[in-house]
This record gives C-alpha cells, structure tokens and sequence, in this order.
C-alpha cells in the first residue's frame, strides 16, 4: 500500500515584519507557518486491511475506512484493473469487482465498512488484478481553520486467486518459499550506473519484490532497494531503472525476497548478465 499527498494552497497569517527584528520576525514567522501546517499533516483517514485476496467461491470481502481525525471525513473508493506489460502499469476500468457504497462520510472516531463483491467468474487458472483507489474528498464544508490541507490517496491491492489456491491468511502449517521457477529475469546496462531490471512471470500468481540486494563476485552485498521493489503480476511482465554503485563492482548478481519469505533467493538472470 502507499499513499499520494495532495497539498491545497496555504494560507499564511498576516504578520507585519518589524524592520528592526529582521531575522527575527522570519524566524517566528516560518514557526507560525510551521504550527499552522504541523496538525494538517496527519490526516484522521486509515485503511484497513491493505490487501485483500479473493479464492474462487469468495463473493465479497470487507474494506474498513476509519476516521481518527477531530473533523467529519468524505471518502470515495474505485475499483481498477491493474495490468502490467511494456510500457509499465495500468490502470482501467473495470466491472469485475463494485465498491459499495462508494462514497462514504465518516465522524471522527468512527468507521465505516465498504463491501467488495465480486460481479463476474474467476478465471480457474490463471490469478486476476485490481486496486482500490481510496480517496480522501474535499470537505464540503469550509475548513474553519487556517493552514496546509492534505487529502490522503490509498491504493490496496485486490486478488482474484486461481481455482484451488488458499489465500495467505487460511493457510496452514509450515509456509513454503515462493516459487520463481518460472520467473525470468534480465539486468541491461542503460548508462553510467543505470541498469534495467526486466522481469517476466510464467506463473499463474503474481511475485511481489522487496529488498534487492547486488552480490558481487567476491560475495560482498550492495543494497539496491532496501524496501519495496514492486509486484510482477501472474502471466505478465514489469520493468524497474535501477541504480548500481560503482563500487558494487560487476559481474554479480541479484538477490531479492520474494511475496513473505524470510530468506532471499537468486534472481534467474542469464550467466552472460552477472
């Protein structure tokens, strides 16, 4: 999940600047600034769950919208495709999966429950994509007070699973690595210290990356992304520009966790490309 902060214009207190106390009248008056924008900053909207699987006899799941804000909240959630391929990720419309209700008003310390359900039939093989895109609206209502307002935008990843498959949080017993058998991976110098990495999933479940490491000849790791990487989606293909330090050195190769593993695994890059 991440998040997309929409500023609105800021509304500065009129404070008329002593000649004599120059530097000192900035000063209080970026702290005035600061004060009026530091409440705004933590919106009262939160999401929950930030990840939503469906198996194949599942027809609708539960998103839950909170308002831990001192104002009343207006939030609208979106339902899109999400496709992967040449030119990157896209977004479209869809009416596989409805919101509902769509838009939704909030009181401070209360939540809200917004159903996602399922309109069409899984496909049995091969695992289906979506976001929800949850905005937080304008108010309708002038803001009684001055200041910086932020509205908060939460994309939540939504899976239809593949006939037979058990979503993360109802499986049991000892958790197995994620399979990239069928992963295939290319790393291409572009200039300088900039490599592509390319990655192309054969799998019927999407691969999600985090913490990609460089490991060179002599076993010596560089960190490249310490956090999230990004999803390669079932049957699809994504492309990253990556930067490599000089004194990571080459040839390597890489390492990355993959979906909840604990431990790292090779990326299956060909031999030529270490």
């Amino acid at each position: 999940m991440h998040t997309q902060r929409m500023p609105e214009p800021l509304r500065k207190p009129g404070w008329p600047p002593l000649p004599w106390r120059a530097n000192l009248g900035a000063c209080l008056l970026a702290l005035l600034c600061l004060l009026a924008i530091t409440p705004a900053l933590a919106s009262g909207l939160q999401v929950s769950p930030i990840l939503l699987e469906f198996s194949s006899t599942t027809q609708a799941q539960g998103l839950w919208l909170s308002n831990t804000g001192t104002q009343p909240l207006r939030a609208q959630v979106r339902v899109r495709a999400w496709t992967q391929g040449a030119d990157g990720e896209q977004l479209g419309d869809t009416s596989a999966l409805v919101a509902s209700p769509a838009i939704v008003e909030i009181q401070p310390g209360k939540r809200q429950l917004v159903r996602i359900v399922r309109t069409g039939v899984a496909d049995p093989g091969h695992e289906q994509a979506y976001r929800l895109l949850v905005n937080e609206l304008p108010s309708a209502t002038p803001e009684s007070s001055p200041g910086l307002r932020f509205l908060l935008e939460y994309s939540v990843p939504v899976f239809l699973l593949p006939a037979g498959t058990t979503p993360a949080l109802e499986r049991t017993g000892p958790r197995k690595p994620a399979d990239i058998s069928r992963l295939q991976a290319r790393f291409q110098h572009l200039d300088g210290n900039r490599y592509q990495l390319n990655l192309v999933n054969g799998g019927n479940q999407r691969l999600r990356l985090s913490q990609l490491t460089h490991v060179d000849g002599k076993g010596h790791a560089t960190p490249l992304v310490p956090g999230l990487v990004g999803y390669v989606l079932a049957g699809a293909q994504m492309q990253w520009t990556l930067t490599l330090p000089a004194a990571a050195g080459t040839p390597g190769t890489l390492v990355a966790r993959f979906n909840d593993d604990r431990d790292e695994q090779p990326l299956p890059l060909p031999a030529a490309a270490r």
